[in-house]
């Protein structure tokens, strides 16, 4: 898997002068640019540093002024040379990419670690690729990894989604599923579209977290959902075969397999959703004693789907596991605030009269 670094030279698409331009200022030259422009550059000809750089930004993009990458590349070295940790990584992509200047991998690693040096997560993150790749350094997954941890730790999406491959691979730290994991749902949690499809890897494997269909599923959608085609593709596949899988396991008697049909249809997951399926493939789960199936039945009566709403019966799943199950615990903690004397009876009534169904009917299987 290839090292992903930041797609940009410059950072002020998002910060600097060009979040104080009005939006149609951006389409072509105009009285409110050109202010913005002569007050920035006699800020920077006073030696403001940030002004400096937003100067570099109005020459590369031509704002206010003819553009000139030449100049642009003159006021963001100013800049840089004075310590600006983000003039020192645009200068560093300068290099990079041949804007401005000619085009010096060793230079632009030289500005890299300046910013890096300094803390600045994006430069971080392009120096760690450069060391994966021998860019204008000596190679090394050792010095890779260290510098995109760094970067993750800072709250990094593109680092922490690096370094969760690192540890995928073993590059440059002892191979760790778990690790990678931890790093890649961090990153899939701020929604970068290919940690969530490797997060959704790593669940339909079992690969550093226990496996399970539906978080693989739940991942893969959000990566899909951002155009992501490899993650769609393993959607569409996985609900084919997982789906196929369930239905075989829940008729021979598996109890996960059917509570796991049973949240499909719920959810309308690879099938229709059907509340009346999902009903049906939970009590048989919940028959065998399985937790999450009388779990699941609870809020079906809860919430009426499938079955006719019943507050009770609900109360009397929830209470058979009140002392293993959190979440039982909690919608109870909840549920007897708003419930009578008189109702939490009946439903600790029903709670002893629902085990010993249960026991009967698991007893006669």
């Amino acid at each position: 898997m290839k090292p992903r670094t930041p797609g940009f030279w410059l950072i002020v698409a998002t910060v600097g002068l060009l979040a104080l331009l009005p939006m149609q200022a951006l389409a072509g030259m105009s009285p409110e640019e050109v202010k913005m422009f002569t007050e920035t550059k006699a800020k920077a000809e006073k030696g403001d540093l940030e002004a400096h750089f937003n100067l570099a930004a109005c020459y590369a993009r031509g704002l206010g002024v003819a553009r000139d990458q030449a100049e642009a590349v003159k006021w963001v070295r100013k800049a840089a040379d004075k310590g600006y940790p983000m003039a020192q990584f645009s200068l560093g992509n300068c290099y990079d990419n041949g804007n401005g200047v000619t085009k010096n991998a060793v230079e632009a690693a030289k500005w890299m670690r300046k910013a890096a040096d300094q803390g600045f997560a994006h430069a971080q993150n392009t120096l760690a690729s450069y060391y994966a790749n021998g860019k204008g350094v000596a190679m090394s997954q050792a010095e890779a990894a260290k510098w995109w941890r760094k970067a993750a730790e800072q709250g990094d999406a593109l680092a922490q989604y690096n370094l969760g491959n690192s540890y995928k691979l073993g590059r440059g730290v002892a191979k760790d599923q778990v690790e990678a994991v931890k790093w890649t749902r961090k990153a899939a949690e701020q929604d970068d579209a290919p940690a969530q499809y490797n997060l959704g890897i790593s669940y339909a494997a079992g690969e550093g977290v226990a496996m399970n269909a539906f978080e693989a599923a739940k991942w893969y959608r959000k990566a899909a959902e951002q155009g992501h085609a490899e993650a769609a593709k393993s959607l569409d596949k996985f609900h084919t075969e997982s789906l196929k899988w369930f239905r075989k396991a829940a008729e021979q008697g598996d109890a996960e397999a059917q509570n796991n049909l049973g949240k499909c249809y719920a959810i309308g997951e690879g099938v229709p959703q059907d509340f009346v399926q999902a009903l049906k493939w939970y009590r048989k789960a919940a028959e065998q004693g399985h937790a999450e199936a009388l779990f699941n039945l609870g809020g079906r009566y809860y919430n009426g789907e499938g079955v006719t709403k019943d507050e009770i019966e609900a109360y009397a799943y929830w209470n058979l596991i009140r002392t293993t199950d959190e979440d039982a615990r909690r919608n109870l903690a909840v549920f007897e605030k708003e419930m009578s004397a008189g109702q939490i009876a009946a439903g600790q009534k029903r709670s002893k009269e629902l085990q010993k169904e249960l026991a009967t009917k698991k007893a006669g299987k």
